[in-house]
């Protein structure tokens, strides 16, 4: 349980802070910052129309991270977006039935994380849902705020560290310049952050696309309430900002939505959209992070991105896979090879189930993980070993990879090897294992939805929306094709997935493959 009095942790706010701002009503908000996010419009009819479940679900013990998440009232944009009357006045009532169940300061609602999101949304918010109310409304909401800005104000070391820790300084933040106390500690612990949060070209060390694009939006809400408050960000914020913009388009596929990496979906183009265009709306994506450990082959419309570094640090590692030299690719706007994703919010048992190393289009021994996974999340690493060089010749590219995962289980090192054509439609692919004999293999090309396969002659023939038709060819094992599921989207999508299976010999295993789109030469 958590609960506000006797939280650890340095205060970020003076001390008797709640009660020089809880006591005078809305009048003691100093400044209410705009939401920066659009929100939707059918989500907020659904949400009108949903029976009563979010009432419920707001009143009831969450009894599992789907329910939590519903505390941070990220859904109060997608009621505004509806316009009129009934989106304000539901937001109303559901902030109110909140209050009267946990207004007291106790639980897990109260997680610095959770505590921090929502108050950035009540904040972002209070015009939409509480600038026509009456007096005492409008009392009790700034009261609970003060509530939330004292918790804040000794528990933001209590939120898990990496984009959680962000939701709660953003909370924190938009406390301070709300009730109009001096936020220089916050901004301070903000620049700390920073440093802890991000490698130094940008990426997040999630490791997630979602996590990039979720750590980025909370850095331009900071940036936001300093600006509208008439603060100047500080230098380190502007740099991170700025820098971050490019890993965020370097994990989108041609269809502007993200890659399926570390507990990441698709997300919404339009988040993307306006994230990169508060940053850099031209940002260039980089052609590799040596830090995050992430390639990016592009030629023509074709584009792939691979894992090729190490798993994610232990503290960011909790959407962590067991995933190493796993790639997508796409051509265009349309996802061929993917990985089977991960649940939006993070929900069991397919979230578990998506961690594995078999539900990431790379290849497995024996159908054990590359990577051991902890149950409750996050990753075991040990001493794993990864190599990656990428080189660049006359006809294409080439990245060389390997990780040795499977050395103590099965004596084996994984490599492989991957070339584009400089006119992009032409994949090709060697899977290599080398050592001990007599280990059964199998290498996984899970595809989208929308890509139907069928298996003539020895050769998969893929057929994709607008007539698109590719072929894929392999030799050094059995060819078939095999149910898979993607999550990706959001939602469970039943799809399929291309796999070569055999075993290891006394020279181990060679795999080679080719994808080639119909009617492009490489």
């Amino acid at each position: 349980m958590i609960a506000v009095p006797g939280l650890s942790g340095r205060r970020l706010f003076p001390a008797g802070f709640s009660r020089r701002v809880g006591g005078g009503g809305a009048r003691s908000l100093a400044n209410t910052p705009r939401d920066l996010w659009p929100g939707v419009s059918d989500r907020g009819q659904a949400l009108l129309n949903d029976g009563g479940r979010l009432a419920a679900a707001l009143q009831a013990r969450p009894e599992d991270r789907t329910a939590l998440l519903l505390h941070r009232f990220d859904w109060m944009r997608d009621l505004r977006a509806i316009g009129g009357d009934q989106g304000r006045r539901e937001a109303r009532r559901l902030v109110l039935l909140w209050m009267e169940v946990h207004g007291g300061g106790r639980g897990e609602v109260w997680r610095a994380d959770i505590a921090g999101a929502r108050l950035y949304s009540w904040l972002s918010s209070f015009e939409f849902f509480a600038g026509s109310a009456g007096d005492l409304f409008r009392t009790r909401i700034t009261e609970s705020m003060a509530m939330h800005a004292q918790l804040l104000s000794r528990g933001v070391e209590q939120a898990p560290e990496g984009v959680p820790r962000l939701a709660a300084l953003t909370g924190a933040l938009a406390a301070a310049i709300a009730f109009g106390q001096q936020p220089g500690t916050v901004l301070r612990r903000i620049d700390r952050a920073l440093d802890e949060q991000f490698f130094a070209d940008g990426f997040h060390r999630s490791r997630s696309p979602v996590g990039q694009l979720s750590a980025l939006r909370r850095l331009i809400e900071i940036q936001g309430l300093l600006r509208a408050a008439g603060i100047s960000p500080s230098e380190r914020l502007a740099e991170a900002v700025r820098d971050a913009g490019p890993p965020l388009a370097f994990f989108r596929h041609g269809d502007k939505r993200l890659a399926c990496f570390h507990g990441g979906h698709e997300s919404e183009s339009v988040l993307v959209d306006l994230a990169l265009a508060r940053v850099d709306r031209h940002a260039r994506p980089p052609t590799r992070s040596i830090e995050a450990g992430f390639d990016r082959l592009h030629a023509g419309r074709t584009l792939v991105l691979v894992d090729s570094g190490l798993p994610t640090a232990k503290g960011f590692d909790r959407g962590g896979h067991s995933s190493p030299l796993a790639m997508e690719f796409s051509d265009g706007a349309q996802r061929i090879v993917v990985n089977c994703g991960a649940p939006t919010d993070g929900s069991a048992p397919w979230n578990e189930l998506a961690r594995a190393t078999a539900a990431h289009s790379t290849l497995t021994v024996d159908d054990v993980h590359a990577i051991e996974i902890d149950e409750g999340g996050g990753v075991r690493a040990g001493g794993l070993h990864v190599e990656a060089r990428r080189s660049e010749g006359e006809g294409g590219f080439w990245l060389d990879l390997s990780h040795d995962g499977y050395s103590a289980p099965f004596g084996l090192i994984h490599r492989r090897r991957l070339y584009l054509t400089r006119r992009g439609g032409d994949l090709r692919g060697e899977d290599l294992l080398e050592g001990d004999a007599g280990w059964p293999f199998s290498l996984r090309f899970h595809l989208h939805p929308d890509a139907k396969a069928r298996l003539e002659a020895g050769t998969v023939q893929l057929a994709l929306p607008g007539r698109q038709q590719w072929s894929f060819r392999a030799s050094g094992g059995r060819l078939g094709l095999a149910g898979s599921v993607y999550l990706g989207e959001g939602r469970r999508r039943d799809t399929q997935a291309i796999f070569v299976e055999g075993r290891t010999g006394p020279d181990g295993a060679t795999v080679k493959w080719a994808f080639r789109a119909s009617g492009r030469g490489g």
